[in-house]
């Protein structure tokens, strides 16, 4: 095996496949399935929902962006996460968690806030660590271990999305 002499890939293959009734499953076919959009606008949803939180953590992980451009960036994605939070929430009609009394996304309004917890992700990114939440996670559902993998589901995400 040849040694690859740049420290990232040019490509990046991201291949995903899961079986019902796994909520994960329940979710791609939601992605590709929809009458209201098209599999390529669903895989692309996808994306732009997980890119969403993980864009700023990656592009720390990847290096090449200063601190003052990921912690733009996560203000971006911050804004972002709370406007997919308030489409939930209105759909729904659940309360919404990040809205202060006002009626003012609190994170939004208040940019000592969300400067600290920027600071502390990019910390707890830095040293390696994890945020914990404050209450424990559920255990995994043994569903969702059974995800099966064998490369077809959402295609070659490298040759973006059916062109």
């Amino acid at each position: 095996m040849s040694q690859n002499s740049h420290p990232h890939p040019d490509r990046v293959k991201f291949i995903y496949n899961a079986q019902f009734p796994a909520a994960t499953a329940v979710v791609l076919n939601y992605l590709l399935n929809n009458p209201h959009f098209t599999g390529r606008q669903g895989r692309q949803q996808g994306m732009d929902a997980m890119m969403a939180f993980y864009r700023p953590l990656a592009e720390e992980f990847h290096g090449e962006l200063s601190v003052s451009e990921i912690q733009d960036m996560a203000r971006h994605c911050v804004e972002r996460l709370v406007k997919q939070i308030a489409d939930l929430c209105d759909r729904y009609h659940i309360a919404n968690p990040v809205l202060s009394d006002g009626g003012v996304p609190a994170p939004l309004s208040n940019t000592t806030r969300l400067e600290a917890i920027l600071e502390e992700l990019v910390i707890v990114v830095r040293g390696g660590g994890v945020i914990a939440p404050s209450t424990p996670a559920p255990a995994p559902m043994d569903i969702e271990q059974g995800v099966a993998m064998d490369g077809d589901e959402l295609g070659d995400l490298g040759n973006i999305l059916n062109e």
